[in-house]
């Protein structure tokens, strides 16, 4: 019997019993639901991570934080609730200006603080970034309006600052903010500059950002004179390893320090932080995956039990077949087509449903799940391999059936 003809025959045994059909497919549905769903939400996350990585400044960008850590996966003291003063802005300039490091392109300081900021409107919580011009750039944030700071800003201890829209928009509403006067902790600073929109990033809402000059943070509003961080950037990525090492050499040269394992600096870089958030989240799609293919065992153990049934059910039907001079082969073929139809068929709908859900998530959260090319092969070619596998017992076994025996069958 021709290909075609044993085709027809399984569509016409799935197409007379809807309900054990239904039921047969309903595990690789859920399987299928499972392995797409789940590896759209694991592509999500990673994407999340490069783009908050992107956003931070790109995969060029050096972190150097005061205190010493001994492990890459634990923080330097400084993120642990202690204050370190290891780091100066003339650290920065050293880093910037040093014939030594030479694959470093940009230097910036950061020291951040909280504090109310207050016009004649309106009265904002602000989180208060003291830094100069480089760092815009190197934190991939652009100003819409007005002027950067320049050096005269920081070497002149200037009350000029860079606000962030939020900050902008309401304390000065319907107004150009440019020239406007806001006052933070009791001193008033003149606006020469508004940021992009970036909405929240790293747990924090940089549209509420004010950006002052370094020194000014530190002498008028906090009375310190070290930085919280240093940031660095390099031409490549390739030569962060070699910048690395320049920095250090710079470092421990201006702080006296002989032996590496003193420093009183901890440096970072975000390709580093990158490929470990990547190994998380490896490992976490493996642990996803594994859960999806267990959905899929227990499916396609289903499909076989329901295939036996149906042999049982079909046992007349298969000796009048061989009676009437249909092979064992032609049997065979005919149960493995039928479950290999019935878990594509499962496969196409878990498919669609995965694809819904990935719709609606995107639709109506923050969250941006991907369901790639690679998902979609997998799932319809597991499903596949499924059907054939788990078919292939109970096929066989209806091929066996003797057609007298099976004739006499009650």
């Amino acid at each position: 019997m021709d290909l075609l003809s044993l085709i027809k025959i399984a569509l016409t045994a799935i197409g007379k019993n809807k309900l054990r059909a239904g039921l047969t497919t309903l595990g690789i549905i859920i399987g299928i639901f499972s392995v797409v769903t789940l590896m759209a939400l694991g592509q999500g996350v990673e994407n999340y991570i490069v783009d908050q990585v992107a956003n931070l400044g790109g995969t060029n960008l050096i972190a150097i934080l005061p205190g010493k850590t001994d492990s890459e996966f634990s923080a330097p003291p400084s993120q642990q609730g202690q204050t370190i003063t290891s780091l100066t802005y003339r650290d920065s300039q050293a880093i910037a200006t040093s014939p030594i490091t030479n694959h470093v392109e940009l230097t910036s300081p950061e020291i951040r603080a909280q504090f109310n900021a207050t016009s004649p409107y309106y009265e904002i919580e602000a989180i208060i970034i003291g830094t100069d011009a480089n760092y815009f750039t190197i934190r991939n944030t652009k100003i819409t309006q007005g002027a950067n700071f320049e050096e005269t800003d920081i070497d002149g201890v200037s009350n000029n600052a860079i606000v962030g829209p939020k900050i902008a928009n309401l304390l000065f509403p319907n107004q150009d903010p440019i020239g406007q006067i806001i006052k933070v902790n009791q001193l008033n600073f003149r606006i020469i500059g508004v940021t992009e929109a970036k909405g929240i990033e790293d747990g924090q809402d940089k549209d509420k950002f004010i950006y002052l000059p370094v020194t000014t943070a530190q002498k008028k509003l906090l009375g310190i004179d070290y930085l919280f961080t240093i940031y660095a950037t390099t031409i490549d990525k390739k030569n962060i390893p070699i910048a690395k090492e320049e920095i250090a050499t710079v470092l421990r040269d201006r702080h006296d320090i002989d032996d590496p394992s003193k420093d009183d600096f901890t440096i970072y870089d975000t390709e580093q932080a990158l490929e470990i958030l990547s190994d998380i989240t490896d490992i976490l799609s493996i642990l996803l995956g594994a859960i999806a293919a267990i959905s899929l065992l227990v499916g396609g153990i289903g499909i076989m039990n329901i295939m036996l049934v149906s042999v049982k059910e079909r046992t007349r039907e298969i000796g009048l077949r061989k009676a009437l001079g249909a092979t064992r082969m032609d049997i065979l073929t005919q149960f493995v087509i039928e479950a290999v139809m019935l878990t594509i068929l499962g496969g196409l709908i878990g498919l669609l449903l995965g694809l819904i859900v990935t719709i609606l998530v995107k639709v109506f959260s923050t969250f941006d799940p991907e369901i790639t090319l690679g998902s979609i092969l997998l799932s319809l070619g597991v499903s596949s391999i499924f059907g054939l596998v788990f078919g292939l017992y109970p096929a066989n076994q209806a091929s066996k059936l003797d057609p007298i025996e099976a004739l006499r069958y009650e």
